[in-house]
């Protein structure tokens, strides 16, 4: 569990020395929980140079950095083994699932349409500040069937508190964990066995039919 909140940690502090201008909203950490169903959950913080505003939630793609009524949001993307109707976040924060994650017109991140990606919009609230020193958002929770971790894109959305884009759509990218859609090593030896007994009945009943 440790080592997973480090990756995530690490990825989005390489994030912003990487020469992002903003930092944006960034997954600082990820944990899991469960044994099976999967609870992932994140604790997203907000940098010091941008706020979120409360709007509506993005409903196609790419959204638009020019629509300054649209919510803050966060994407996390390729959520394999999804459980429709889990993801919860913060009170003012609404969750969406969607095969083509909502993605800010501005950035790339890595989509496969075949998987369930999960978006989190800021659509109810006061504006969320990030000065002084940064905010935790809170935690932001999806389940999915698998537990295992693996290195996924995220996307997310914020407004931009300080300098000559004050004022202005602040978009990010970058890196988190997510689940990795392989199954665990018990659900796999599980999975094993029940295949060793099917080949087993087959042979029994082989061996009825030539008698």
């Amino acid at each position: 569990m440790l080592d997973i909140k480090r990756l995530s940690l690490i990825s989005g502090i390489a994030l912003t020395l990487c020469g992002v201008a903003s930092a944006n909203i960034i997954p600082t950490s990820t944990t899991i929980t469960g044994s099976g169903p999967f609870t992932w959950t994140y604790d997203l913080r907000l940098s010091t140079d941008q706020n979120v505003n409360a709007g509506t939630a993005p409903t196609s793609n790419p959204v638009p950095h020019t629509n300054l009524n649209l919510a803050g949001f966060l994407t996390i993307y390729d959520f394999a083994g999804y459980i429709t109707g889990s993801c919860a976040g913060p009170s003012g924060w609404t969750c969406t699932s969607q095969n083509t994650g909502f993605t800010p017109d501005d950035v790339v991140p890595t989509d496969n349409s075949n998987i369930v990606n999960v978006t989190w919009a800021y659509t109810t609230g006061p504006t969320l500040h990030g000065q002084p020193a940064g905010i935790d958002l809170g935690n932001f929770s999806a389940m999915s069937i698998y537990g295992r971790p693996t290195q996924v894109s995220y996307a997310s959305r914020g407004v931009a508190n300080a300098g000559p884009q004050v004022g202005t759509i602040a978009d990010n990218v970058g890196n988190t964990q997510g689940p990795s859609g392989v199954p665990e090593p018990a659900s796999m030896a599980l999975i094993g066995s029940g295949l060793i007994g099917l080949a087993w009945l087959a042979r029994r009943v082989r061996k009825f039919r030539v008698v």
